[in-house]
């Protein structure tokens, strides 16, 4: 049961990872004027192992960061 908390967690931390980078990327967008950059880019993107393990990475830092100021917000307003 640990084994699978574990793994579902970690992909629930990428998919939060990426779905922060693909709002932040596309409000970006909105204000540059340029195409839109679809979600399948930011959660895996066409190419070689090594561009995928860092896009990988990327979403699982920023949705570590978001998740963690999210629980740090809820603590300093619910006391």
């Amino acid at each position: 049961m640990d084994l699978l908390e574990i793994i579902l967690g970690r992909y629930f931390i990428e998919i939060l990872g990426a779905c922060v980078r693909f709002t932040y990327l596309n409000t970006i967008v909105l204000f540059n004027e340029d195409d839109f950059i679809t979600f399948s880019e930011v959660w895996s993107p066409k190419g070689n192992n090594n561009k995928k393990d860092a896009n990988s990475e990327r979403n699982h830092m920023i949705g570590v960061i978001f998740l963690g100021g999210i629980i740090f917000l809820l603590v300093i307003f619910t006391t």
